[in-house]
């Protein structure tokens, strides 16, 4: 809840991203037909490979691979991350690999959509709401009477609208974005103990 915004432009905010992620979704059918290139559905068929251990009742098999822990064998090389295209990136600079990050996310939404793809795309946009949600509570206060303004820019810019509403990284990414802002300003500016 909010003084300044009432609850439906949140519920508005929500269904627009909604809207947003289908459009994307339907350019990505129509346009960039190659799922093996399309963002939005390369790392979708790799978790599809993942969720596989569920379906054939290898449930230990899920729960390491999705949580990362005692997955680094050739067992998981061989059953399932090398039928995968994208879980090894070709050109490997020592970073982080993200695209395991987003992998696993579809491979734990494919419990509750049973293979609907835009069930995904409703969890991605309520995860990324629940971010810019924060990211928006953190700054409203450094905006005295402009609070508007603000839920605008943080909803609103069409390019934040549209990237962060398909199945995607920057929706994962405006989550933890906008948490640990929030986190930090209740923690050390207003000195709140947010864990009691």
């Amino acid at each position: 809840k909010n003084t300044t915004i009432k609850p439906r432009y949140f519920v508005a905010a929500f269904l627009l991203k909604i809207a947003a992620g289908f459009a994307l979704t339907w350019i990505y059918t129509h346009y960039y037909a190659d799922r093996q290139t399309a963002d939005i559905f390369k790392y979708y068929d790799d978790a599809k490979i993942m969720f596989s251990s569920v379906e054939n009742h290898h449930y230990m098999d899920y729960i390491k691979m999705l949580s990362g822990i005692g997955n680094d064998n050739n067992y998981f090389d061989e059953t399932y991350y090398n039928k995968m295209n994208h879980w090894y990136r070709h050109y490997d600079f020592g970073t982080y690999n993200d695209n395991h990050t987003i992998i696993r996310f579809n491979a734990l939404v494919m419990l509750f959509s049973f293979g609907v793809f835009h069930v995904h795309t409703i969890f991605i946009c309520f995860i990324c709401l629940l971010g810019l949600t924060a990211l928006y509570k953190t700054f409203s206060s450094y905006f005295p009477n402009k609070e508007k303004l603000l839920f605008a820019i943080m909803f609103l810019v069409p390019s934040v609208l549209f990237w962060s509403s398909g199945v995607l990284k920057e929706g994962l990414l405006l989550c933890a974005l906008g948490f640990l802002f929030y986190g930090f300003f209740n923690i050390f500016i207003l000195k709140k103990h947010i864990l009691l």
